[in-house]
Parts: C-alpha cells; structure tokens; sequence
C-alpha cells in the first residue's frame, strides 16, 4: 500500500468510493484531488475526473493539461468535443467578436423610423474587460440604440459592433453553502434543488434552450425567497462557433447559475467561469431579448436576428473603414 493511499484511507476514503462523493458545491477537498491523482495514474476516464476536479478547484493549468493527456488519448468523438471545450475553457481568452444585428425589410414597402436596441455589454471584473473597438449604436443608459430612418423593401442592413474580449478563467469556489445576511435561508443546496425540478431537454449540440430555463428558474427562485437576473452571453464551441446562451446571476455575489449547464455537469452550474462561457450582458433592460426593433407601421414585416462570429483583424480595419465611429473605451 503506497503512503499516498494509507493517507487517503485514514480519512474514511476508499479506492471503492467515487471521489465525486467528497465534491460538494462549497468546496472541492484536497483529499479528493490526491484521491483523483491517484487513480489518474490508470488512464482511461480517472484522467478525466482528475482534470475535472483540478478544474472545479481553480487549478486550470493544470486542468488543461490533463484534459489534453486525456483528448490525446480519446477514441471516442463525443468525448473528445466535450474535452476540446474543457481545454479551451481553461484558457485565457483574448479575442476580437464581431456582434451583428441584421434587420431585412420582407414587406413590399419600405419601412421608417426604425428604432433599434441591444443590450449595453458589460464588463465583468475580477475575471473579464470588454472593450468596445467600433460600431454605429450608440449607449443609452443601459441599452444601445441606432436608429434607421429609410429601410427599402426586400433590403437588409447589418449594423455592427466590434468587440475585443479579455477573459481569464475564474472560479467563485469555494462557495460558502448559506448567505445569511443575502439569502436568508435560502442556501445554494436549495438552489441546485431548484434546478433540478426543471426540466431540461437533451442536446447533444448547445446549450439548449436556455432563455425559456432562466426564466423559469427566475420565477421558482422568486418563490424560494431569492431575487436572480437572467443574463446573456455566447457559448464557444469545439468547432470554433460562437452560440448565444442565457443564464441566471445572483446580483448581491455575482456568481452566475446556469441550469442548463447543471443538469448536464452539476459541477459548473453554479458559481463557475470558464472561458467557454462568454458573458456579455444583462437582459433585465430588454425582456430577454438580444435585439428589439420599435416601428410605427403596422403592415410592415422585418426578420431581425444577431449573430457573433470571431474577429478577422483584416475584416475589422475594413469596417473600421465603412464605420469610422471608434469608441475605444473600456467598459
């Protein structure tokens, strides 16, 4: 028996337990990570709940660097596309986003005085600084706004906001199990009860549909005695896409909830802030809604939709060129 596991026994451990059985949503025991490194040592899936646990704690160098033992050495494709998020999650990001509000005129008149609104992004310190580089919306308060005065029939206009993203990996562990002076009696095991009264369907390819979830959550928490908002941002995939997603946040600690990431992976539900999840902004000042278009037409018909893709540096001078309002600010 190796000194290693006689000290993990002597704490009531056994190689027949799960090391998940000493992982709580407070804290992550070092005993668990030595437990899990141990095992390590055998490959196969013990390579990957060590990277998860290393992960969980905040460790996300060396998180990383397991995730990568254990892609190297995965032959199956489902795993591999949840291990390619793991390590980049575990990265520091720091990236240019093109944000794109497209609005097309499918109506056989033209359509004036077209109002439209995003959310303002945010920056979300200690972990992440947006700046915004360039764009035709203007701030208002907490929203952005552009108005078009003269949108012809079966035309379409895309208005840009060119953002730069420096984000480092970031962990609200470990999470004190009860607030009382925030939630009263409301503790976090009771908000992962919660969620899990929620159901959530299967999708193997995002998110899923996670505006309808926060706001269900949203409406349950209320019930329970604790006030979260349901906020936004993009979720990064393996194929290098950018995906919109939404979640809850806690306002009074800044730890975000996320429900469909719980039922999928309990562990990063709450209170956790890998660099997959890109948050943006707060959709408290727009119902929910990335864009909001205002016009006075009643017979006027506009498809309107926001895509995010990454940042060309070439695509953006040519921008910069087309849309010379450069608002290089930090947020």
């Amino acid at each position: 028996m190796s000194i290693l596991l006689a000290v993990l026994l002597s704490y009531g451990y056994s190689p027949g337990d799960s090391s998940w059985n000493l992982v709580t949503l407070g804290n992550i025991p070092e005993r668990a990570i030595l437990f899990a490194e141990l095992a390590s040592k055998d490959g196969g899936r013990f390579t990957v709940d060590l990277a998860a646990m290393l992960e969980m704690a905040g460790r996300f160098t060396e998180a990383e660097r397991y995730y990568s033992l254990a892609f190297n050495s995965s032959t199956d494709p489902l795993l591999s596309e949840w291990l390619e998020n793991r390590i980049s999650g575990s990265r520091t990001l720091d990236t240019l986003v093109i944000l794109s509000t497209l609005i097309t005129n499918m109506s056989n008149e033209d359509a004036i005085n077209i109002s439209v609104e995003i959310p303002l992004p945010v920056s979300h310190p200690p972990y992440q600084q947006i700046e915004r580089l360039a764009g035709i919306f203007e701030t208002d308060g907490n929203l952005m706004r552009f108005e078009i005065g003269l949108l012809p029939s079966q035309a379409t206009v895309v208005l840009p906001l060119i953002l730069r993203i420096r984000q480092q990996p970031y962990s609200f562990r470990p999470l004190p199990l009860y607030y009382p002076d925030i939630y009263g009696s409301v503790s976090l095991q009771d908000i992962s009860s919660l969620i899990r009264t929620i159901q959530v369907p299967e999708n193997e390819t995002g998110p899923g549909p996670c505006l309808e979830i926060a706001y269900v959550l949203q409406e349950r928490a209320t019930g329970a005695g604790l006030d979260l908002q349901i906020v936004g941002g993009l979720f990064r995939t393996d194929s290098n896409s950018l995906l919109f997603h939404a979640w809850n946040l806690d306002p009074e600690t800044g730890i975000p909830i996320d429900a469909v990431l719980f039922q999928a992976d309990s562990l990063r539900g709450i209170g956790h802030c890998p660099t997959d999840i890109i948050p943006l902004w707060n959709f408290e000042y727009t119902d929910g809604h990335e864009v909001s278009v205002f016009y006075p037409q009643q017979n006027i018909q506009l498809d309107v939709s926001m895509q995010a893709i990454y940042g060309d540096p070439d695509l953006i001078i040519g921008l910069l060129k087309l849309f010379p309002i450069c608002i290089l600010k930090e947020i």
